[in-house]
């Protein structure tokens, strides 16, 4: 693989498997791990309606890439709660540690109109400094038919040559096919209320919708909040449990 010859160097996710559990394993081999059932088929329905409904509010509907993004400090105090709740923090201790931060969340749509796949790529280099983890819920069922998303176990431990382009949906940093030739791919096909916990950089995308069902999803992001992240992207962090060396909170 080549080298992108801007990363910083990670901070391991895989010690040594006494004292683990399966996911954190899991987590630390292939870089994502699926969580069936984190959340009720309702409460994710009314997660989508209260997305849906501020996205209206700021005409977000019509976003080319159809990705809007709110930081921890200006988001819908509803869903900002629901950033720290019991089902989720749990997962993020055996992942992150014992001291977590909640950086931003992206909400994604695909639908009739913006069918769009993502091109391979990795979030770290939208972002940069420490490593960050995702947790993508599904607000609708995915499935390949309307872009569900694929992933490569173990790219997260790899490097590789990265390419910029300029695109109107976004996705400025891609990675092309052949650098990861060999390596397996997982096709995600999750539930409404499924979860999946990936590394910023696991290596991801997307199949295009081409049936045009809804395919709405809630993308929040964390950090080890005992680490110093160099990236300037986020200002006023929100400290989930333990300590930070960014705030004083």
């Amino acid at each position: 693989m080549h080298a992108s010859g801007n990363y910083t160097k990670m901070r391991t996710l895989s010690m040594s498997a006494v004292g683990k559990s399966q996911q954190e394993i899991d987590f630390a081999r292939d870089g994502f791990l699926v969580v069936k059932e984190l959340y009720t088929r309702e409460e994710m329905l009314k997660w989508k309606e209260r997305v849906i409904a501020l996205l209206e509010t700021e005409d977000g509907l019509s976003i080319p890439s159809g990705v809007r993004v709110w930081f921890a400090h200006k988001l819908d105090p509803f869903l900002l709660d629901k950033m720290r709740d019991d089902r989720v923090t749990p997962y993020l201790l055996d992942i992150i540690g014992p001291n977590v931060e909640f950086l931003s969340v992206k909400a994604v749509y695909k639908n009739k109109t913006t069918t769009f796949e993502s091109p391979w790529h990795q979030d770290w280099h939208y972002w940069k400094g420490s490593p960050k983890i995702s947790v993508w819920l599904a607000l609708d069922d995915a499935t390949p038919e309307n872009g569900c998303l694929k992933m490569i176990a173990g790219s997260h431990k790899k490097r590789f040559k990265v390419n910029q382009v300029k695109a109107e949906n976004g996705f400025g940093w891609r990675i092309e096919n052949e650098e990861f030739a060999g390596m397996p791919e997982t096709t995600l096909s999750v539930e409404r209320g499924d979860a999946v916990f990936f590394h910023d950089q696991t290596l991801h995308s997307s199949f295009p919708n081409e049936n045009g069902a809804d395919r709405w999803s809630f993308i929040s992001t964390y950090r080890d909040a005992s680490v110093k992240d160099e990236s300037t992207v986020w200002d006023r962090p929100m400290l989930i449990q333990g300590k930070s060396v960014h705030t004083e909170s």
